[in-house]
């Protein structure tokens, strides 16, 4: 049985927080102790929505191929990967939680390391890929199963076989405050940590006409959900699947701007699978014809938010295990 859980979220781009925030919620609702932590830029939205969180170090990653990532981790990232890790290793020592969720490889080492039960959280699935980012991640698919309980993918297409250790719940978003009216208006941008252009978008979309909102700006006061304004627009522009997923299961429709090689490799496999009012854009010209196909249409995805279905596998899994 399960009484606490803590969840790791990856502290590097906020939307590892993000789709943190329905787990930790989904579990506190079933009566169980929540412990969560990561820092980063999610930590904000993590505090906003009512969660204590402990003083980790942070770790930075970068680099847009695995030679510039390998570079980058031999070079900068040494001294922070050896304090987050003893530091994740102390705290989940301290708090004796039943099982961790976790997309930080850190928070899986110092799992393994307690003994701990644990799930690795993510978004993305080796079938994606060419071997280029194929064979790293289905070699960290393999080293993660030999400790963890399973891998836990949070999905556009729920529904699809999955790799065997691994299950496929749907996007998770956070629920939005049926109190909380946001009055109706066309585009929202939501650059994330890595889109480009999106000013450029902004201009030339308001100057046909288009009410617009960007996340991020001056204008924009951080909030603790995303729901309501995503449910409010007639369209979203972004680029991470987190934003993605506060999108589509707020039934909006969602078009997809990528910039980084995972995100490409989703919005091509969305494209491609002809999903309900989810599109990829590469170009500023075909994100605005998107959005003009989209404003004003009767077309709405139609995802139900993972997160029961997330923690149903976790506690299934332990009941299996006891």
């Amino acid at each position: 049985m399960i009484e606490k859980v803590a969840i790791v979220y990856w502290c590097d781009g906020a939307g590892h927080a993000a789709r943190s925030i329905p787990v930790a919620k989904e579990f506190r609702s079933r009566g169980i102790e929540v412990a969560i932590g990561g820092g980063g830029p999610g930590e904000r939205f993590v505090d906003l929505n009512g969660f204590d969180q402990p003083d980790l170090t942070t770790v930075t990653v970068e680099g847009n191929s695995p030679r510039a990532f390998l570079e980058h981790t031999l070079l900068d990232l040494a001294p922070s990967s050896v304090r987050r890790l003893r530091e994740v290793t102390g705290w989940l020592r301290e708090e004796e939680p039943d099982v961790v969720i976790t997309d930080d490889i850190f928070a899986g080492l110092a799992a393994a390391h307690l003994d701990i039960d644990f799930y690795r959280i993510d978004h993305l699935t080796t079938d994606l890929f060419g071997p280029v980012w194929g064979i790293p991640l289905a070699v960290y698919n393999q080293v993660s199963l030999r400790f963890a309980e399973g891998i836990i993918v949070t999905s556009l297409w729920p529904d699809d076989p999955a790799p065997e250790g691994t299950t496929r719940v749907g996007p998770l978003a956070q629920e939005g405050d049926p109190e909380e009216a946001v009055e109706p208006y066309d585009v929202l941008l939501n650059p994330g940590s890595h889109g480009e252009n999106f000013e450029t978008l902004r201009d030339r979309l308001e100057a046909d006409g288009y009410d617009v909102r960007t996340v991020g700006d001056d204008d924009w006061e951080t909030k603790p959900t995303m729901t309501p304004y995503t449910a409010a627009a007639d369209v979203v522009v972004c680029t991470g699947f987190s934003s993605i997923a506060d999108t589509v299961v707020a039934g909006t429709p969602c078009v997809i701007y990528p910039f980084l090689p995972f995100q490409q490799a989703l919005a091509e496999r969305a494209e491609a699978k002809h999903l309900t009012g989810i599109s990829m854009a590469t170009t500023v010209d075909r994100v605005i014809d998107r959005v003009e196909e989209y404003v004003g249409s009767d077309v709405s995805p139609d995802y139900d938010n993972g997160a029961p279905a997330f923690v149903d596998t976790v506690l299934a899994g332990v009941d299996d295990a006891a």
